[in-house]
């Protein structure tokens, strides 16, 4: 009887425990909007070794886009300045890295940003890109294809919280 009494009474408080644990311990779903992509991003090339770090803003026309503002080979090897020298477009090989646009066309549809464009500066190719939240972080998950997503690569891109 007295260990009936000392079973029921450890299943109450495990109960408690677990119950207050789960109510303590989730966290508020932060509400997603359309503008959760706003920010500066750290992004590490899939296809080499460059890191860079991309602002995403709105645009007037409510596509986002995402300019090049850092990155790690901003020299080649000889010293001189990095330009954007494999670029399709001869008018545009002599521009510096930071002034390289290297995603736009973004719109929100059903929690994802999509219908984009991403540049890669190292190889000159344009992929199709879009972006998904990662369940819980600020971070995204990028898909880059040419075709169809099915047949494309993954990179994160993580949030950088400015002080």
């Amino acid at each position: 009887m007295i260990l009936v009494k000392q079973v029921k009474c450890l299943l109450r408080f495990f109960t408690f425990v677990v119950l207050a644990g789960l109510t303590l311990g989730s966290v508020p779903v932060r509400a997603q909007s359309a503008d959760d992509i706003v920010g500066t991003y750290t992004v590490q090339s899939p296809f080499n070794d460059d890191v860079a770090r991309v602002k995403v803003t709105r645009m007037a026309d409510g596509t986002y886009q995402g300019r090049i503002v850092w990155a790690n080979h901003t020299k080649n090897p000889d010293g001189s300045v990095r330009t954007d020298n494999k670029n399709a477009d001869k008018k545009l090989r002599s521009r510096k890295y930071y002034e390289i646009i290297m995603v736009w066309g973004l719109t929100y549809e059903d929690r994802e940003w999509v219908g984009g464009k991403l540049y890669d500066p190292y190889s000159g190719k344009t992929f199709s890109v879009k972006f998904k939240p990662i369940k819980g972080s600020r971070n995204l998950k990028a898909r880059y294809y040419k075709g169809i997503p099915a047949i494309g690569i993954d990179a994160t891109w993580e949030l950088r919280i400015e002080n």
